[in-house]
């Protein structure tokens, strides 16, 4: 008699437990439809990363916020240079607005950046001799453009921290570059590439690194009949790193 109470027991566990995995519940209890909506933020749940708030005066925890929910970003940047030994021979200020979508995010970005002539590019000889007084010009740069950017959560297994996170991001912009000691100006279009560290203190702001890098191919206008474009052309090109102060709304 005991084993058939053994065995009854034992069908009608497993039967429960099938019945709730396949969605046929069995006391309302202790099962739950789920909507789609419902679906979707469990699962940006599992994406995101969740920050812990706590109320200042109270000292109690307050709800979490899961950053899958940020919509819109502001970022403020300024860039050196690469090169440790010459840091400031290129600075930038950088502006970029950015807003999420379901895939990635859109951001559009503008910055003026001052640099040495031979930080940035390399002399046409078609444009005139090369010399030192030429590569410690400072000549001046301002773009704009936009970029499609990822963020990812994978340093935080490295760190063991949830409230780190990285960005990748790669665009296309506008490039006007004015060259100061031959008083020449040159536009054209350009690539940036941008890698992000980054640590989300609150809901509202993040701070980090990053780094860019720029290529852009710019012209200037004919100067005589029969100019070729290589003739009047710069093919621009660094790498810098930037501090990011960043804000969500």
């Amino acid at each position: 008699m005991m084993k058939y109470f053994t065995l009854l027991m034992t069908l009608l566990f497993v039967t429960s437990t099938a019945a709730q995995f396949n969605g046929a519940p069995t006391d309302e209890s202790l099962t739950k439809t789920f909507t789609l909506e419902e679906l979707e933020e469990i699962d940006s749940l599992k994406r995101g990363t969740v920050l812990k708030r706590r109320d200042v005066e109270s000292g109690l925890f307050l709800s979490d916020y899961n950053t899958e929910k940020d919509a819109n970003r502001t970022s403020f940047l300024y860039h050196l240079n690469n090169d440790l030994t010459a840091l400031t021979a290129i600075q930038s200020l950088e502006f970029i607005y950015a807003h999420r979508f379901e895939f990635a995010w859109i951001e559009f970005f503008a910055f003026r950046a001052q640099g040495n002539f031979e930080e940035i590019t390399d002399n046409n000889p078609f444009e005139g001799a090369d010399s030192t007084e030429l590569r410690e010009t400072e000549d001046s740069i301002l773009a704009f453009g936009a970029s499609l950017s990822y963020r990812g959560t994978w340093i935080q297994d490295l760190v063991n921290s949830d409230k780190m996170f990285t960005t990748t991001a790669a665009g296309i912009g506008w490039y006007n570059y004015t060259q100061n000691l031959r008083v020449k100006s040159y536009s054209g279009p350009g690539l940036k590439c941008d890698f992000g560290l980054h640590r989300r203190s609150t809901r509202s702001f993040h701070y980090g690194l990053k780094m860019s890098y720029n290529l852009a191919h710019v012209e200037r206008s004919q100067e005589f009949e029969g100019e070729t474009s290589s003739q009047r052309s710069q093919v621009l090109s660094w790498l810098s790193f930037g501090i990011d102060l960043s804000f969500y709304f």
